[in-house]
């Protein structure tokens, strides 16, 4: 399966083809992570990144993660609902799912397993872990809702990821990333350049962290004043937020920002998805140019051209009050 980039740039069309083409940059960051997941940015060999070496786990090559099966699982919930899905509705897909998908981190099987043996949503709780796994899913939350809707967009975070991430930061984090997401669908229109991705996410990061705690990596990411730990990114979802964040701003071209965002090491895959899920909706030219491409295995995800375009009418729903 392959992207090929001849769609009009204006209107409802022009923001199902920039889906459409961040959708396939998500997808291709996180085949383009997977073989260095969980290596130090030492342990990782640039000149063989964009290669795309077979994964160690025995995965094929080209292969895409949960981070792109969570991520296209969200884009249909909220296309099949009409953009308001309850957070019971993303779990029962995601526990049909679950046995086809490769990757699942802790909290999510932990949520999983609650789900199976009660039928209930995870209860809140202060041993909740702040991982990444809600953040690394919802990126069709910002791109089915335009900027000037930021409650509509924030309540689809909160219920998205209720599903399996309880934690105030995990939460908040995915705040930041569906900012960035509609900012990056938005600004493409405008020709804005990343300036304005950086701002919407040092933006939401100042609101994140007044309903749900601090969120001040976010912010100096954004203004150039947060470096990457030195082992790797780690799961926390606040780091992981800040590291996408700062390759966005130190690497803004898309063809350079996601061998950086493998090469900064620990959830490799996780960072360069998400880095390219912003970036890809702001150049579809750039992702069709990916000399790479060809080298990921879309053929699991079918159908996403049409999904983008129904992702990209939600964005044009009349605005009801939320």
């Amino acid at each position: 399966m392959s992207y090929d980039d001849r769609s009009p740039s204006a209107g409802p069309a022009g923001a199902a083809r920039r889906i459409h083409a961040a959708m396939i940059a998500f997808a291709a960051g996180d085949a383009l992570g997977v073989p260095w997941e969980g290596r130090p940015p030492e342990r990782i060999d640039a000149a063989e990144v964009v290669r795309l070496p077979a994964p160690d786990r025995g995965w094929p090559r080209g292969s895409t993660s949960d981070d792109t099966a969570q991520m296209v699982l969200v884009a249909r919930c909220l296309a099949d609902t009409g953009g308001r899905p309850a957070s019971m509705d993303f779990l029962a897909r995601l526990a049909e799912a679950a046995p086809g998908v490769r990757g699942l981190g802790p909290t999510t099987r932990r949520a999983l397993a609650h789900f199976r043996a009660t039928g209930e949503l995870p209860v809140p709780s202060s041993g909740d872990l702040p991982t990444n796994g809600a953040a690394m899913r919802i990126a069709p939350a910002g791109w089915a809702v335009p900027p000037h809707r930021p409650e509509r967009r924030r309540i689809l975070c909160e219920a998205l990821s209720a599903a399996t991430h309880r934690a105030p930061a995990a939460v908040a984090a995915a705040c930041v990333i569906a900012a960035m997401a509609s900012s990056a669908v938005g600004d493409a229109v405008k020709g804005a350049g990343v300036a304005g991705l950086l701002d919407a996410a040092a933006a939401e990061a100042r609101w994140a962290g007044e309903r749900y705690g601090p969120m001040d990596a976010v912010v100096d990411a954004a203004r150039g004043r947060w470096s990457p730990p030195p082992e790797g990114v780690s799961l926390d979802a606040v780091e992981t937020a800040a590291a996408v964040v700062h390759v966005i701003r130190e690497a803004p071209d898309l063809a350079a920002a996601l061998p950086y965002a493998v090469s900064l090491g620990g959830d490799a895959d996780t960072v360069a998805a998400l880095v390219g899920g912003v970036l890809g909706a702001r150049d579809p030219e750039g992702v069709a140019a990916l000399s790479w491409l060809g080298l990921v295995d879309l053929g699991e995800h079918p159908g996403l051209g049409d999904l983008a375009a129904r992702l990209a009418a939600l964005r044009e729903t009349p605005d009801d009050g939320l």
